[in-house]
């Protein structure tokens, strides 16, 4: 707890979130129709963070969601590089960057963002969702174990499945 010039209690992150019902029971964390733009360092979100709409435009470097993420038509411009145990649904968002090396655990939504270029060593366990997107070609490090849904994109080459290169466990969607 920390303390204001008037020297009351002033609730701490968590327990602003819990007073206004957004962290639920099973540790799922809801911020959509919120004014909040951030989330403080070092947060734990023990279920899924559902900032899908809001106005958050970053999240820390080190925050964890045991869950998945959603983050649809949000703000965000760039993921940092989180520990997610889930799938990242970034559809229709301001994304235009994420970092190299990135893992999802789950499928990756990039439908309708302005991302260019996906990053050295993107390694997503589930589908890669690319429709409606700039991306131009896919880095020869992919690892992919589901489906690559790419229609509407200027996509025109798609490295061989070889094992230092791309791996792909499903289909190609054109």
């Amino acid at each position: 707890m920390s303390t204001n010039a008037m020297s009351k209690t002033k609730p701490a992150f968590v327990d602003t979130l819990k007073l206004h019902g957004y962290v639920d029971s099973y540790g799922n964390l809801k911020l959509g129709n919120t004014a909040l733009t951030e989330l403080p360092e070092n947060y734990i979100v023990k279920g899924f963070l559902d900032i899908e709409g809001s106005e958050i435009i970053r999240l820390p470097n080190t925050l964890t969601i045991t869950g998945h993420l959603n983050a649809a038509h949000s703000k965000l411009t760039t993921l940092p590089k989180i520990d997610v145990g889930g799938y990242i649904n970034l559809t229709g968002s301001k994304l235009k960057v994420l970092p190299a090396g990135l893992t999802v655990k789950g499928d990756l939504s990039l439908v309708n963002t302005p991302i260019r270029a996906l990053p050295r060593r993107l390694n997503v366990k589930g589908n890669l969702f690319l429709t409606n997107t700039k991306v131009k070609q896919l880095p020869p490090d992919l690892q992919v174990g589901g489906d690559i849904y790419m229609r509407n994109t200027e996509i025109t080459n798609v490295p061989e499945n070889v094992p230092e290169n791309v791996r792909i466990g499903g289909r190609l969607y054109r």
